[in-house]
């Protein structure tokens, strides 16, 4: 061990984060904790202990569902996680223990906090500082159980440098790095970064993201290569978009040619491969037939044209008439009136139709009857006389006045003839100037129709001959042009940005180097015939790796030790790791018993050589059913389950509606 001494940092003597005490409890007093687990720095084993062959028959046989993985649970919910294993355990829980939570005493940056969270999500729990556990739920709150989660998220994640993605600029969060210190028992430590089963991580990467948050928390991410990174990103999002550019102008011109003669053809329901033009003169072509269609239209508008204005002159002449024929109406309406009002006998009401009908009869007009303007009329004449007289001297000659009445009303019957006839006139031309005005509009409509396709033709065939005059003009070649130099330049840049990386990588950093000592040490003290162990924080899939044919015991072993190694540099100010790691049952049964005592032995050497203060700078806890070394079994063993009795389950009884089978079956695949 003295070479894997010498590459150890030594600058943190605990960790980060770590438990001292996980309590569970079905009611909030001390008459109902269900079971206190006590932890410690170092290594911290779970152990599943199965019976004696032959002794016990079923689920009672078999380490299998008796909470292991339900413990690693309440870990991960006591340090914020809410991913939905979680979730689910927490409901079930409350279907079992309504009044129930856990306990957890938490150091955290050295400081030491007993968290208190309940089952029931809509209940808050709360956080003291201290570690003692005793009538926590009496205790006056310093913190909310979801405050103190959000300060400790906050506080684990404030060395982890950058804080985003480059690439995608998405926030690098506590959830991340919770998903990689405890792993899901369903990822199988198939790989090193498969963190989590199903729901994922919430990167939006799912193959990249992961080693960018490894090298982030490791340190291994300097500002250089972040900055880089970032560069790089951009820049292919310009180059992507100049290049996109191009290709519209490129193919602008076919495209609005294409746009036109389809709607050539469209218009003259002309078939695809019609051309458009020819130099054939006997040869037909689009442009004829648009030629001929728009003369065409050009002949039905004229036509249109001529009809609406004959249209347009009748309905104006037939007003003309029918406002003469009005007023000739009205003057007949008051000569029946007058008369009608004589035969009454109404003095006042002839006096005043007569002054009326004066004023009618001195207006300028046309007689119908006698052809003549009213001026020339003897009739009218005749009549403006004796109006006059009755208007006049009525007052003075009342026998006048009666005698002008006695003869008005002799014309009474002729007066309403008269009147009825003018009557039936008006309404006939009123009758007629309808049809007029509606023969008029529907001229009106087609002329409109006629105009927009007599111009309909010609606007296309303009707007062919305006593309095929600039669809090679110098101006839309320039701009081709300063849209491939501009996407040379970005690439050029893009180009410079990536052998610039490349350099800066080949560069290993000296943490880098040390996590490689560490890695290769941990590999030749677990492996000592030949193998070697190498990192390479770029591989986005197998950063550490075995130089050993082996299969999948080696391939998770290759993941364990990764996790190891990154765990030991933890005590380095580079690190933003918590110096914190929980295994549920990595897959011991694809590795033969002695490799994975080997392995365990492993840790225990490890937290004796690395004890600073009396105790490791670290703390992994472990869950298994493969018996530890006997060893371990008295001093690292912090919590033995026995599937052979109730008492020895994690919860102190079975549940019986088969949600805890669906939640601890996965360990009967191990």
């Amino acid at each position: 061990m003295e070479p894997l001494s010498q590459h150890l940092p030594i600058d943190q003597c605990f960790p980060r984060l770590w438990f001292e005490r996980l309590v569970i409890f079905s009611e909030p007093d001390e008459a109902h904790v269900v079971r206190t687990i006590p932890l410690h720095r170092g290594l911290n084993l779970v152990w599943a202990k199965e019976p004696a062959a032959g002794s016990a028959t079923g689920t009672r046989a078999a380490g299998h569902g008796v909470g292991k993985t339900s413990l690693c649970l309440l870990l991960r919910f006591c340090l914020g996680d809410i991913s939905k294993a979680v979730a689910d355990l927490r409901e079930e829980l409350l279907g079992e223990f309504a009044q129930g939570g856990v306990i957890a005493v938490i150091h955290a940056d050295g400081q030491p906090f007993t968290l208190c969270r309940y089952f029931n999500p809509h209940k808050e729990g709360i956080a003291c500082t201290g570690t003692d556990t005793a009538g926590i739920w009496n205790r006056p709150a310093e913190d909310s159980d979801r405050a103190f989660l959000k300060k400790l998220a906050d506080g684990m994640m404030g060395r982890v440098f950058p804080k985003n993605i480059p690439e995608t600029n998405q926030p690098i969060e506590w959830k991340h790095v919770l998903a990689w210190i405890s792993r899901d028992q369903g990822s199988r430590f198939k790989s090193f970064f498969a963190w989590r089963e199903g729901e994922g991580t919430g990167l939006q990467r799912r193959q990249k993201d992961p080693p960018i948050v490894m090298r982030a928390v490791l340190g291994l991410l300097d500002r250089g290569e972040s900055d880089l990174l970032v560069r790089i990103a951009a820049l292919e999002e310009d180059l992507k978009r100049s290049q996109q550019k191009t290709e519209v102008l490129l193919q602008e011109p076919t495209l609005i040619r294409h746009r036109i003669e389809s709607n050539l053809r469209a218009r003259g329901n002309l078939p695809d491969d019609f051309p458009i033009r020819t130099d054939d003169l006997f040869a037909d072509s689009v442009e004829q037939h648009i030629k001929v269609a728009s003369e065409e239209a050009a002949a039905r508008l004229a036509t249109w044209n001529a009809k609406q204005e004959k249209d347009d002159q009748a309905v104006a002449d037939l007003r003309a008439n029918l406002k003469n024929l009005q007023n000739e109406f009205d003057r007949a309406q008051s000569e029946y009136d007058l008369a009608d009002a004589a035969k009454r006998q109404d003095e006042d009401a002839f006096r005043a139709i007569g002054t009326q009908l004066l004023n009618l009869r001195q207006l300028s007009g046309h007689c119908e009857e006698g052809n003549l303007p009213f001026s020339q009329c003897q009739h009218v004449q005749a009549e403006i006389a004796k109006l006059e007289q009755a208007s006049l001297h009525d007052v003075r000659d009342k026998k006048n006045l009666q005698q002008v009445m006695a003869d008005s009303a002799a014309r009474a019957g002729g007066a309403l003839a008269r009147k009825n006839d003018l009557q039936q006139k008006i309404e006939a031309m009123q009758r007629q100037e309808k049809l007029l005005v509606a023969a008029q509009q529907k001229t009106r409509l087609a002329r409109r129709t006629a105009e927009i396709e007599a111009n309909r033709w010609p606007d296309l065939l303009d707007e062919l001959d305006r593309w095929e005059r600039a669809a090679g003009s110098t101006q839309a070649q320039a701009d081709i042009n300063a849209s491939h130099m501009e996407s040379d330049r970005i690439e050029g840049e893009l180009n410079s940005a990536r052998t610039k990386l490349a350099l800066l990588q080949q560069n290993r950093s000296e943490r880098e180097k040390t996590l490689a000592h560490i890695t290769d040490d941990l590999t030749r003290q677990l492996l000592p015939d030949g193998a070697i162990g190498t990192f390479d924080p770029r591989d986005e899939a197998r950063p550490f790796r075995l130089s050993m044919r082996g299969g999948e015991a080696y391939r998770v072993l290759e993941v364990l030790l990764g996790d190891i190694a990154c765990l030991l540099d933890s005590a380095s100010p580079e690190s933003a790791l918590p110096g914190l790691f929980i295994h549920d049952c990595p897959r011991e049964a694809d590795m033969s018993t002695g490799l994975y005592e080997n392995y365990l032995s492993l840790i225990d050497l490890l937290q004796k050589e690395r004890r600073m203060d009396g105790e490791p700078h670290f703390q992994y806890i472990i869950t298994t059913t493969t018996p530890p070394p006997t060893a371990l079994q008295n001093k690292d063993v912090c919590l033995t389950l026995y599937p052979s009795s109730e008492e020895g389950l994690l919860f102190g009884k079975r549940f019986h509606d088969g949600r805890r089978m669906s939640l601890e079956g996965t360990e009967e695949l191990h």
